[in-house]
């Protein structure tokens, strides 16, 4: 498990986002598809909470599509986005 801070260029939708360098998804959450109204709040929650932001990744491992599955704490005031995407309702635990 590796932790390090990065900028958040993009979020894809409501449990994965984007980097200079990867794509990350949020360890044992499950978010909405995008394509339904659902994920579409689910996504732009997530933009608000992380989208141009610095955030700490905690790695925990690599899924079948080669993101990086983690946890993540937005590093301005440390909170903790898996929680805080099922807190909202806007993704359930895995």
């Amino acid at each position: 498990m590796y932790e390090y801070s990065v900028y958040v260029t993009s979020v894809t939708d409501g449990d994965t986002f984007n980097t200079a360098t990867q794509r990350i998804r949020l360890a044992n959450i499950n978010a909405p598809e995008s394509s339904t109204p659902q994920g579409q709040k689910s996504t732009a929650y997530l933009k608000f909470l992380i989208e141009q932001k610095r955030v700490t990744i905690k790695s925990v491992a690599t899924d079948i599509y080669g993101r990086i599955v983690a946890h993540v704490w937005r590093y301005s005031d440390n909170l903790y986005i898996n929680r805080r995407m099922v807190d909202s309702g806007h993704a359930d635990w895995e």
